[in-house]
């Protein structure tokens, strides 16, 4: 049976869709849509930023507003529409996708230094949706040397299967134009491995050499599993936070995406829904000078009905004469 993925970008909001591998996605039209799109945020995107679990901030150019979308669905359309339609700013930012659509190239040459360092398949939960039948979801991540920029990332995937000790392998299937380091796939089947390839393209073309992850299994197991011990708690400081500390346990591709913890010492206690957004530890911010904590965490599904078993460490914080 062929999979059906579904690609869904995190952090920020777009329309997701179905992918058909054996339908063959024409590689360089989704080059040529990436670099308009690319041009449509360098001049309509705005600057922003947002904070990842291990308290990193990340600057980002934030594209949902309605010019930098009017402008995208310009690229899309290729041809300029007369008549009536839109008025206004709207109408400009449209106009300006056809532009950019007429601008950009499929020449996939490099045209800038290489901007991705690694992708990978960051998690997975068994998926609830049942129109893919019996199958998983992940999160696939992105790391970079530096801010992206007016970027767009063009996703590509393959699958394999092993039987009688030979390897059964697809093509290359384009996915997906991607604005977000971080995004969903439905529809990874249990016990196949899947591959990711993932091309970064700026307003003027290729930035770098395209990057691809490792094969990695969808898991045959529906159970989730529980995060590995031991738990590690590293304490810190800083003047935004206050008295910190960062937990970290060891993760593989077949743990789970979601989870919930629990931090609590003898007169409060906190409890928090996490999503993973990298391999990073999980910032624990503003605790009390010297004081006992326990920290406790689980895997959970997509729909949080389920947990995992729980696993708890403790740890006593930074004393004031360390600061």
């Amino acid at each position: 049976m062929l999979p059906i993925l579904v690609w869904t970008t995190l952090l920020q909001t777009v329309i997701s869709f179905t992918v058909l591998p054996y339908i063959q996605i024409d590689y360089a039209h989704y080059f040529h849509l990436a670099q308009c799109h690319a041009k449509c945020s360098q001049k309509y995107g705005t600057p922003a930023t947002r904070h990842l679990l291990d308290g990193t901030v990340e600057e980002y150019l934030n594209v949902h507003n309605a010019e930098c979308e009017a402008c995208e669905s310009g690229c899309h359309q290729h041809r300029r529409i007369h008549g009536k339609g839109q008025r206004g700013p709207s109408k400009t930012a449209l106009s300006d996708g056809h532009q950019f659509w007429t601008e950009s190239s499929a020449d996939s040459a490099k045209v800038g230094s290489t901007l991705i360092s690694s992708v990978q398949l960051l998690c997975q939960n068994p998926s609830l949706d049942e129109e893919f039948g019996e199958s998983f979801e992940g999160l696939v991540s992105i790391s970079l040397l530096r801010p992206s920029g007016p970027t767009r990332f063009v996703v590509q995937w393959k699958q394999r299967t092993q039987a009688m000790g030979y390897y059964d392998e697809t093509q290359w299937i384009t996915a997906s134009v991607e604005s977000s380091t971080l995004f969903q796939v439905k529809g990874l089947i249990p016990g196949v491995q899947y591959r990711f390839m993932v091309t970064a393209v700026g307003p003027a073309g290729r930035l770098g050499e395209t990057v691809t992850s490792t094969w990695t299994e969808v898991s045959s197991n529906s159970v989730l599993r529980p995060p590995a011990s031991p738990l590690v708690v590293k304490n810190g400081y800083n003047s935004d936070r206050g008295v910190t500390a960062h937990l970290d346990w060891s993760r593989t591709p077949q743990d789970s995406c979601y989870y919930k913890l629990q931090l609590s010492n003898a007169s409060s206690q906190l409890t928090r829904d996490i999503t993973l957004d990298s391999l990073a530890p999980i910032l624990l911010p503003n605790l009390e000078f010297e004081t006992e904590y326990a920290v406790t965490i689980a895997a959970v599904s997509v729909d949080k009905l389920q947990a995992s078993k729980p696993v708890t460490t403790n740890f006593r914080s930074l004393q004031c004469k360390d600061v």
